[in-house]
């Protein structure tokens, strides 16, 4: 019997083979489009990278905004681009850059209000693809055939411009379809864009800021140069990262040391006058009294056997002529007052010797107590005979500290409560310890801070004072010293009631 399968069967399965290969081929056509398309977005993503790297250099927003819409057309293929600013003040969208378009009749494009309502773009708005009608404006007028619109947002939501991509109606038979599949990757590249945008605009912020209170400074003080320069290369560095000007404030520090020695200068000067005018004037009024004295003196070298009474007499009269017991007590007063004064512009030496160390790198072991005197010494002139210090210290041990950087928390503290003191007035300092750290308060009778001040006060630049007499840079350098030693500091003030700050610090640092 013949076993042969009949025609049909063979038929059948031949079929069902054509049908098996014509999966497969589906399968594999498949395959080849999804490695197609993966290939195509690893492709944009490389060029989102790149032109990340690129836009870093941008120096204006009119560069910014160039870049942007070249990598646009690179990434994604497109014949045009078009990158839309929101003007608040106007409530429309304005052209800032164009690529890609035949003329420049279109830089003039405005986009009003009632156009950006329509598309959903004022708040939280997709990425959308239009087919332009030919009459439209401005794209249909532009030519345009298809378009890919993208809204970007601030950090805090508001609609800030849009981004477009597109083809027109003469050339779309030379780039690819705009469909729904470029969405994700357009959206992506906005995203990445937007973030782009704020860093750049909070650095172009920071570098006007910079640069106007530099200005300031340098036209005040000759002292504060060095920090002119300073700036001007952290200036230089915020196109590579921002933190750089939080680094830069522990390489102020002994800048505004500088510049705060500068402002007590006159002081300080006039606090060694004194003593010094008592010293020399002590001086010529002892070489008068013993001259006196050397006459006498001499009488009684000139006397012997023979003439001793008469020798005698005329001593008692000279004593008498010159006040010779008066003479005594005033050299004894007169050598006391040159001792005081000796002293006096010794401890103001000292003060100044112990405030301006240049020890910024080198940990060492301090008295805290002897930091706050001789800032109080360098201080005295702007506050004697109207503030009253009231001191009361703990018994602290000595602790590990860079101890030039903490007189500089000091000086900038107290000096801030002494200017806060507009009369009459009393500054408090006390100190204690408290488990493994030491405690110091400073307290002024001044009018305060007002509430919705003090989150500002320790930022860079902040200064409620005039031009010319407040850098705005002691307290935000404080912190960054208290916290450069392991410590915090806190402020406590109510508007009219006076400020207290509290500074904690640990008596022994652990070095990393």
């Amino acid at each position: 019997m013949d076993n042969k399968p009949s025609y049909d069967e063979l038929k059948t399965k031949c079929d069902d083979f054509q049908a098996q290969i014509i999966r497969f081929l589906k399968v594999e056509q498949d395959l080849v489009d999804a490695r197609s398309k993966l290939d195509r977005d690893l492709s944009r993503f490389k060029s989102i990278q790149t032109y990340s790297q690129r836009v870093l250099a941008a120096e204006s927003i009119e560069e910014f905004a160039d870049i942007t819409i070249e990598s646009v057309v690179e990434t994604f293929e497109v014949e045009c681009s078009a990158f839309f600013v929101f003007d608040k003040t106007r409530n429309m969208l304005i052209v800032q850059s164009l690529f890609g378009f035949d003329d420049d009749t279109h830089r003039n494009c405005q986009l009003d209000s009632g156009w950006i309502s329509s598309r959903g773009f004022h708040k939280n708005g997709k990425v959308i693809i239009e087919q332009v009608e030919p009459d439209s404006v401005p794209f249909g007028t532009a030519g345009l055939y298809k378009v890919i619109l993208s809204p970007y947002y601030d950090e805090d939501g508001t609609f800030h411009g849009m981004l477009t991509g597109g083809v027109s109606r003469s050339k779309r038979a030379y780039y690819d379809e705009i469909t729904n599949q470029l969405i994700p990757s357009f959206m992506v590249f906005t995203q990445q864009m937007s973030a782009m945008l704020q860093n750049f605009e909070a650095k172009r912020f920071l570098d006007m800021k910079v640069h106007e209170r530099t200005a300031q400074v340098m036209q005040q003080k000759k002292e504060i140069e060095t920090i002119n320069e300073e700036l001007t290369r952290q200036k230089d560095e915020l196109q590579k990262t921002l933190e750089d000007l939080r680094q830069a404030q522990t390489q102020l520090v002994q800048s505004e040391k500088m510049a705060s020695l500068g402002q007590l200068v006159a002081g300080i000067a006039h606090e060694i006058n004194n003593p010094v005018n008592f010293i020399s004037a002590g001086v010529e009024s002892l070489s008068r009294n013993l001259d006196e004295i050397k006459q006498v003196l001499d009488i009684y070298h000139k006397v012997t056997v023979n003439n001793v009474v008469g020798k005698l007499t005329e001593i008692e009269e000279l004593k008498k002529k010159i006040e010779y017991q008066e003479a005594i007590r005033e050299i004894n007063k007169l050598i006391e007052s040159i001792k005081n004064g000796t002293m006096r512009t010794t401890e103001i030496v000292k003060g100044l010797r112990t405030f301006s160390r240049l020890d910024e790198d080198i940990l060492k072991t301090a008295d805290i107590h002897e930091g706050i005197d001789s800032t109080l010494i360098l201080l005295r002139n702007k506050y004697k005979n109207r503030i009253e210090i009231e001191k009361n210290y703990g018994i602290l041990p000595h602790i590990e500290c860079y101890p030039g950087q903490l007189n500089q928390v000091f000086m900038n503290i107290l000096s801030n409560a002494i200017d806060a003191i507009d009369n009459k007035g009393v500054i408090k300092i006390s100190t204690s310890v408290f488990k493994k750290c030491i405690r110091i308060s400073i307290k002024d009778s001044g009018y305060g801070i007002p509430e919705n001040l003090k989150d500002k006060i320790f930022d860079p630049f902040f200064t409620t004072k005039g031009v010319g007499k407040g850098t705005g840079l002691g307290l935000s350098i404080s912190q960054g010293i208290i916290e450069k030693h392991n410590g915090c500091i806190e402020v406590q003030s109510k508007s009219g009631e006076g400020t207290e700050f509290i500074i904690s610090i640990p008596v022994s640092q652990e070095i990393s």
